[in-house]
């Protein structure tokens, strides 16, 4: 069953009215096909008919094919669309129709047994807007040609490195995911950024950013990166205000000195016991922590400011935690977490 009402799975049938229905509210859409039995060239062009009559909001997803090759032959019907995700896919046939999409603002490319390390060098960049490029499994492709991009916006990594300076050269990069990326390889190129708003790291490895500074960054995002105990002076990112730290197990301490922060997670950092300059966090909004070290009775109690208007706090155990909600609830805070996306 698709409990998704913002995405329709395999769909029979295709119109503008019934994706009104599903849509709901305003945002992202998604018609996704997990294998070739589930379209036919009639169907994708009236889907084609409603990629021509939208903006971005509606993506074409094709993933999964499991058993067979997913072929990109039948793009053909899609000449009008848009965002585009080709991804959770082993393989691909006729990968070469992707150059005729002449409308494509938005690619996310993961197909794991593709090995054609010069894709991007055949792709028009130039109009995309968002590009998110999946690891395979030799994690060769070329990302040179990446500084032809000159209207990206988004950019997600994962896996591969080769060239990967040239994303020193994106002067309108506003969001930068890096997966699955070598310790050895330093983030010291994204300083040059003028743009860039947010990073995130995700898996990997690596014991800190201290190489990496940035007067614009506002998000900073580190997630499962093995190895990570520090994350230095936050003095380095003048206009950061969201900071969200999962799954550190070897980070025992954060000093927010020198930052102004209006949304702070710390999650399943088991070793955290210390969280320095908290109490100089005059603009936080969003406090959130769970399956850290901190001394929780402590933030229960904690003179949150003014600007705070939600705190969740979880420890170890069930009714501490049920009271707490209770206590912050009653103080005026809710329990609530705004998503970062």
């Amino acid at each position: 069953m698709n409990l998704d009402p913002r995405r329709i799975e395999n769909p029979t049938s295709l119109s503008p009215l019934l994706i009104a229905e599903k849509m709901g509210t305003p945002g992202k859409f998604v018609v996704q096909f997990s294998h070739a039995g589930a379209y036919t060239p009639h169907l994708l062009r009236a889907l084609n008919d409603i990629c021509r009559e939208s903006s971005d909001w509606l993506e074409v997803r094709f993933y999964g094919h499991y058993g067979s090759s997913f072929d990109a032959a039948v793009l053909r019907e899609l000449p009008d669309v848009k965002t585009l995700s080709l991804d959770c896919l082993n393989n691909i046939l006729n990968e070469d129709v992707l150059l005729g999409l002449q409308r494509l603002s938005a690619l996310h490319f993961g197909v794991f047994e593709f090995d054609r390390p010069d894709l991007l060098e055949r792709l028009d960049l130039r109009r995309l807007t968002s590009l998110t490029l999946s690891e395979n499994r030799k994690r060769n492709l070329d990302l040179t040609p990446l500084s032809k991009c000159s209207s990206l916006e988004r950019l997600f990594v994962q896996g591969h490195s080769r060239g990967i300076d040239a994303i020193a050269r994106l002067c309108n990069l506003k969001e930068v995911t890096l997966g699955s990326f070598a310790k050895v390889q330093s983030i010291a190129f994204l300083r040059v950024l003028p743009a860039l708003e947010k990073l995130t790291l995700i898996l990997g490895g690596r014991d800190t950013i201290d190489e990496f500074s940035s007067k614009t960054l506002q998000t900073l995002q580190i997630l499962r990166v093995r190895g990570f105990q520090s994350l230095g002076d936050l003095s380095r990112f003048p206009c950061l205000r969201n900071l969200r730290i999962e799954d550190q197990l070897q980070l025992k301490s954060v000093d927010l000195t020198g930052a102004q922060l209006e949304r702070l997670s710390l999650f399943n950092c088991k070793e955290l016991a210390r969280l320095v300059g908290l109490e100089h966090q005059a603009r936080l909004r969003d406090f959130h922590s769970a399956k850290v070290a901190l001394n929780s009775d402590y933030l229960r109690d904690f003179p949150w400011p003014v600007t705070t208007k939600a705190v969740k706090i979880f420890s170890g155990s069930f009714k501490w935690n049920e009271l707490t909600a209770k206590i912050l609830t009653e103080r005026g805070y809710s329990q609530s977490f705004q998503d970062w996306r």
